[in-house]
């Protein structure tokens, strides 16, 4: 617990610069069948996914990039606009710079609540990433991360994580389990490692890449990162899918979703695996 305050403090002083310049933190709430899901965009994704019993199982989900230009990994922060899509969709958008180039990025991330029942939720994220840059247009190399913290039955330890396929971290807790999903076109690997050992690897000065990472010490206080890469001329566009799964009352053990499962949430992944698209 004292981790994360400390945590907090430093994630608070790191924005300072937005907060200073009269920003205010956008958080963004949608709902379906009982579930609840929120970020707060300011604070890198600070959040929650509440269940119909009030429970809440996540900490943070958010989103870095790092580029041939950079030197480091950094944050989506440069939000252009927010856009609800009714009471259980938001479509986000960015624009973010590569190296010196300014706006040379075009990042959408939207966001969907599926309450399949008062026992199991699912968030659908599609995500895309845009090479705009045409005032000297250039080949421009993404790193595209996904990082997640869920903190199952309202606690930050206690939990388990483990790879159920290269695209699948599952997380558990009692009969509590999280899937993390990732679509696997252009997908380098994840990492999995407690808190907050992953965070500080995103947001330090150094180049990260993840490296099929397991946790040292289980059960913990656990967090998963996903990467992808692409290269990306101008008009080039890399779009990928991301699903979090949360199931109560689960069996003891790895829970292997259904095949109806699977085939409902593959089926959201499809139309946007990662793929290269050149611009019409």
């Amino acid at each position: 617990m004292a981790s994360r305050f400390l945590w907090r403090l430093a994630l608070v002083a790191a924005l300072g610069w937005m907060l200073a310049g009269g920003s205010q933190a956008q958080t963004f709430t949608l709902t379906h069948n009982g579930w609840t899901y929120s970020e707060d965009v300011g604070s890198q994704g600070m959040g929650n996914f509440i269940d119909p019993n009030s429970v809440d199982h996540m900490y943070q989900n958010w989103w870095w990039f790092r580029t041939n230009l950079d030197g480091y990994e950094k944050p989506l922060a440069n939000l252009v606009s927010i856009m609800s899509g009714g009471a259980n969709s938001v479509n986000l958008v960015f624009t973010e710079s590569a190296g010196n180039l300014s706006n040379a990025l075009l990042f959408k991330i939207d966001y969907t609540l599926t309450g399949v029942s008062s026992t199991q939720a699912y968030v659908s994220i599609d995500w895309s990433v845009q090479n705009i840059y045409g005032q000297i247009p250039q080949p421009i190399t993404v790193d595209f991360f996904a990082y997640s913290d869920f903190d199952l039955n309202g606690t930050p330890g206690g939990d388990s994580a483990f790879a159920l396929s290269p695209f699948d971290v599952q997380y558990s807790e009692g009969s509590t389990v999280v899937d993390v999903i990732a679509s696997s076109g252009n997908l380098l690997g994840y990492d999995i490692d407690n808190f907050p050992s992953l965070l500080n690897l995103l947001n330090d000065s150094a180049v990260y890449n993840v490296s099929g990472l397991m946790p040292s010490t289980v059960p913990g206080d656990m967090t998963n990162v996903f990467q992808w890469r692409a290269t990306l001329n101008l008009g080039d566009t890399l779009s990928g899918g991301l699903r979090k799964m949360v199931t109560l009352g689960a069996p003891p053990g790895p829970v292997i979703p259904e095949p109806g499962t699977w085939a409902l949430m593959l089926s959201g992944l499809a139309p946007v695996a990662l793929r290269l698209r050149k611009k019409a």
